[in-house]
């Protein structure tokens, strides 16, 4: 019987060479799937900051709060949005005005009734896209 010692110093090229033939193969792949990551964990942030910011609407309307300025403390330049309030205490406030949205959003009437409120809000990313929006509807209490 033969004993065998290892790999000879041609075998272990080859077998590198044919791994880094493999690794090439895989790099586009791997760097899309990152990219994809990232774009998905934007457009999730959005949709959580547009939930929250109109959540805070939503209490500041039924406090008899300013909703503007509590979504404002609430972003803190931390985001860019568009606010639209139909029905009761209609109103509008952004940070970033978009003139096709805007017309958009106000030639739709939402309001139920003059005892409620619907709001929208919108975020978008830094390259003036939506990433983010929510939709609500706010019932008054019969006074």
């Amino acid at each position: 019987m033969k004993k065998t010692r290892g790999h000879s110093y041609i075998e272990m090229i080859i077998a590198l060479a044919l791994f880094a033939i493999a690794m090439l193969a895989i790099m586009p792949t791997l760097s899309q799937a990152g990219r994809n990551i990232s774009f998905a964990m934007e457009i999730y942030d959005g949709y959580l900051q547009a939930q929250s910011t109109m959540l805070i609407v939503r209490d500041a309307l039924l406090s008899g709060a300013d909703p503007e300025t509590r979504v404002l403390q609430h972003a803190a330049g931390n985001y860019e949005f568009s606010v639209w309030v139909f029905g009761r205490y209609a109103r509008e406030f952004h940070t970033v005005y978009n003139p096709d949205v805007d017309a958009a959003v106000t030639g739709i009437n939402m309001a139920l009734s003059s005892r409620s409120s619907t709001i929208v809000a919108v975020v978008w990313c830094e390259a003036g896209h939506i990433i983010g929006r929510a939709v609500g509807v706010v019932y008054y209490p019969s006074t």
